[in-house]
């Protein structure tokens, strides 16, 4: 058992991408085997930002190995067959080249999750059951300070503007992790002042993946 505080923690968005890879096929694995046209400009560790037919491998993710054709993804298990049907994988990849931290973080806060229930009840039932139905988007909130000349401030613009999904890091320093995944981006990027305090902006990410943890990160 252990546990963390994120003092010290580093966030960081995608700013510049490789060319886009077409993915021809994906396996069925505990660790998903992708193949691909040409795996030219891969390597291990690296982090691809993945667009596939299966939506819930649809992500951020480490590169585990590489060969010719094929580019092995760590810790994305598509092994049920319910959620990753076979030959359904296809779609493409593109590898993070740069990325941009953000600076002068404030707060930070996670929004959403939660599970929805729906009740029903019978005519011969003396009490009402609850079924799980589906949970909230989640979004994670960084409110940081303003600072005009900054290139995060550019950056979260453009993606604000266009809408289009990017590569989002989270380095927690003290539990040696690195956490990946894609999100849209929201950015209120008119500051926030007040007597007395540090003027600040808000930057809302809106998860359209699952969080992959990779632990052991520098």
């Amino acid at each position: 058992m252990a546990y963390n505080i994120p003092n010290g923690s580093r966030v960081y968005i995608a700013s510049k991408y490789g060319n886009e890879i077409k993915v021809v096929s994906a396996s069925n694995a505990e660790e998903v085997v992708l193949t691909v046209e040409s795996a030219t400009g891969i390597a291990k560790d690296d982090i691809v930002h993945v667009n596939s037919g299966w939506k819930k491998a649809s992500g951020a993710y480490r590169v585990k190995s590489v060969a010719e054709k094929s580019v092995t993804l760590e810790g994305l298990d598509t092994t049920d067959k319910n959620v990753f049907p076979v030959a359904g994988g296809a779609g493409s990849l593109k590898k993070v080249l740069e990325w941009e931290v953000m600076p002068q973080v404030m707060t930070l806060s996670t929004e959403g999750g939660d599970q929805q229930t729906q009740e029903v009840q019978f005519l011969e039932d003396e009490q009402a059951e609850t079924i799980d139905t589906y949970k909230n988007g989640v979004v994670q909130v960084y409110t940081f300070a303003h600072d005009a000349k900054l290139p995060i401030r550019k950056l979260l613009m453009k993606l604000d503007d266009s809408k289009q999904i990017t590569a989002i890091r989270f380095y927690n320093k003290r539990a040696a992790e690195d956490r990946y995944y894609t999100a849209s981006v929201s950015f209120q990027r008119v500051p926030n002042t007040a007597m007395n305090e540090v003027e600040n902006v808000t930057a809302r990410f809106s998860l359209k993946s699952e969080m992959q943890i990779y632990t052991n990160a520098e």
